[in-house]
């Protein structure tokens, strides 16, 4: 992904897919970027439960913790666009949210910045 300059829609969308994998294997987290429980159990932080964020600082560059990455500020706000809650974390912690909740969030919004690419 582009770091130094602001990423294609391309790069976004393919952002958008990494980190629906990243929670379709690690699980949805709540209230933090990480898991904390698990990753004081000595779990390394890529492996932790993760919340949408956490999911795409994985994908961008291998670590929830932010990292000042363009792309995923632009996923960010690709995925902000698609809710109807004030920020990510709202929507990411609601109650009865889930990990299949948030992989298709991240999924249609990945399929639907490729389209508009398309367009």
């Amino acid at each position: 992904m582009t770091t130094a300059t602001q990423p294609t829609t391309t790069e976004v969308a393919a952002l958008l897919d990494e980190a629906a994998g990243v929670i379709g294997k690690n699980g949805l987290n709540k209230r933090h970027l990480y898991d904390t429980k698990q990753a004081d159990t000595g779990l390394s932080l890529d492996r932790c439960r993760v919340d949408i964020i956490g999911a795409l600082n994985i994908a961008a560059h291998g670590t929830p913790r932010y990292a000042q990455s363009p792309g995923v500020y632009a996923a960010e706000r690709a995925l902000l666009d698609r809710i109807d809650r004030p920020s990510l974390v709202t929507w990411n912690d609601e109650k009865g949210r889930d990990k299949d909740d948030a992989v298709q969030l991240l999924l249609r919004t990945a399929a639907e910045l490729r389209a508009e690419a398309a367009a």
